[in-house]
């Protein structure tokens, strides 16, 4: 069997945990990142205010519209990581096999492990108990044979509910919800799939399997085994190794022009190469990905011809990247990320010259002095024209 384990409204919750009993998990409140600068997105949101339409991702200036009376809280990253750590501690204590799927949750594997704690839907209270006295915080655990059904279980009740979803609970609980709701089916899926006349979950798991594998590909297949409650997932038995390391920020101020966003990249680049050296990695992929002053985003990534962790050559592979992919106006926010890593001995070529070995060097040296002195303390020309707020690295949307 498996669990799937989800922490309510995180950041909210954490919160009210911590506002000294002046808020509870019924007070209309919004955490938010600082408008000022120009992260005011929600990231969370207790019940109340969700049920007025408010989501994370939706800009404070729409939520405040929606829920006048929230009150928007800031964010606190070391207190989110320190119950995180806790609230996987508590999961892990039931299985050996745990992947988490972000800050605040996680899948368990508990197959084998009856004979230690008992039925499945028995350790779901137990561990739905312990998170409550222990952290003060609530869970939604759904219990199933599949991922998805444990995925759609968690969902299905909030907060603080368990539910276990066999083949007949399968039918009468989430085939009559709408289609939109079945995990990864998003916006252009889901309108997609109602041009088709399927508007539930139900429908969609009694679609002929070529049809809609001739809409969408492969991924009808997807869709397809998934309304049926079905999932070829398995969590991982060992350790999955680092498959990318980003690094994205929002600027201060919209960068406007190519130069202008160059710059901003080379901040990133510097970033995510120290984190390679610090690794002991050399990656052979290189993506870049921009959002302009209207939200929208585009990306583009390429391979490097050899595996590197040097700064330049990094850079010289996103600013490529950035150069077919940047299309004109001010853009807010600008992210690099490196992946398809060897930890292998770096093969010399003898048509490296001595450069190549000098920025090598330099690298490391601006590495120790940063790591001494901080990540300000030498910085590169360009790149001192844009303030960054130092907590950037937490990605409070990213799944693992």
């Amino acid at each position: 069997m498996i669990l799937h384990v989800d922490l309510n409204c995180f950041y909210a919750s954490v919160a009210a945990l911590d506002s000294g009993g002046r808020y509870t998990s019924q007070t209309p409140l919004i955490v938010s990142g600082d408008p000022a600068k120009r992260c005011g997105v929600v990231l969370a949101a207790t019940y109340p205010v969700k049920r007025l339409g408010v989501h994370a991702g939706m800009p404070l200036y729409e939520a405040r519209l929606l829920c006048p009376q929230a009150i928007v809280m800031g964010t606190d990253y070391k207190r989110y990581m320190q119950l995180s750590e806790a609230f996987m501690a508590i999961i892990e204590s039931y299985s050996p096999l745990v992947m988490r799927y972000g800050i605040d949750e996680a899948y368990l594997d508990y197959g084998g492990c009856e004979h230690i704690f008992g039925p499945a839907d028995q350790v779901a209270q137990a561990i739905r108990g312990r998170v409550k006295r222990e952290l003060g915080l609530t869970v939604s655990v759904g219990v199933g044979d599949t991922l998805i059904k444990a995925k759609m279980g968690s969902d299905h009740k909030k907060p603080d509910e368990v539910t276990v979803l066999d083949e007949e609970a399968w039918r009468s609980c989430i085939w009559p919800k709408p289609v939109e709701e079945l995990q990864f089916v998003g916006r252009a899926t889901g309108r997609k799939l109602r041009e088709m006349g399927i508007c539930t979950i139900e429908r969609l798991a009694k679609t002929q399997e070529r049809l809609l594998t001739a809409r969408f590909g492969k991924g009808g297949h997807q869709l397809w085994l998934f309304a049926n409650g079905m999932d070829e997932r398995r969590i991982a038995y060992e350790h999955e190794p680092q498959k990318g390391i980003g690094h994205a920020a929002t600027l201060a101020e919209d960068a406007y022009g190519l130069s202008a966003v160059c710059r901003a990249l080379l901040y990133q680049t510097e970033r995510v190469a120290a984190r390679l050296r610090e690794m002991g990695l050399r990656a052979s992929l290189v993506g870049v990905h921009i959002r302009y002053a209207d939200l929208h985003g585009a990306g583009k990534q390429g391979m490097l011809e050899r595996p590197s962790d040097l700064t330049d050559d990094l850079y010289a592979k996103a600013r490529q990247l950035l150069e077919a992919l940047y299309g004109g106006g001010p853009v807010r926010q600008v992210g690099m990320r490196v992946g398809h890593f060897t930890d292998a001995p770096e093969q010399i070529s003898l048509f490296d010259g001595p450069g190549r070995d000098a920025r090598c060097r330099l690298d490391r040296a601006v590495d120790d002095m940063r790591q001494k002195y901080g990540s300000h303390a030498l910085m590169r020309g360009g790149t001192m024209a844009f303030e960054y707020d130092e907590r950037e690295d937490f990605t409070p949307f990213q799944r693992y």
